[in-house]
C-alpha cells in the first residue's frame, strides 16, 4: 500500500513538471510576442504606413490561449502540490 502511494506521488510530480515547464515557456513566448507586436513595434501596413487595427481574431486567439495556459498552470500546480504534500499517517 505504501509503495502505491509513493508511486502515485512521484508520477504526479513528474506529470506536473512535464506540464509546468512547457506551459511557462509558451506563455513567456506568447507574452513576449504580444509585447513586440502590439506595444513596442505595432504592425505597419506596407503601402500606406499606418498602424493596422487589431482584428477580432487576434483577441479571440489571445483569450483562448490564455484560458488554456492558465488552466494548464493550475493543473500543474495541483499535481506538484499533491506530490509535495506531507504524508499523513492513518492508524
Amino acid at each position: 500500500m505504501e509503495t502505491n502511494a509513493v508511486l502515485k506521488r512521484c508520477m504526479a510530480g513528474g506529470v506536473g513538471a512535464a506540464i509546468l515547464i512547457p506551459s511557462l515557456f509558451f506563455s513567456y513566448r506568447v507574452g513576449q510576442g504580444i509585447y513586440y507586436d502590439y506595444v513596442l513595434f505595432p504592425r505597419l501596413k506596407a503601402e500606406d504606413h499606418y498602424i493596422a487595427p487589431t482584428r477580432w481574431q487576434d483577441f479571440a486567439f489571445q483569450a483562448i490561449f490564455w484560458t488554456i495556459a492558465l488552466l494548464l498552470l493550475f493543473v500543474a500546480f495541483r499535481l506538484i502540490r499533491f506530490a509535495l504534500k506531507p504524508h499523513r499517517l492513518t492508524t
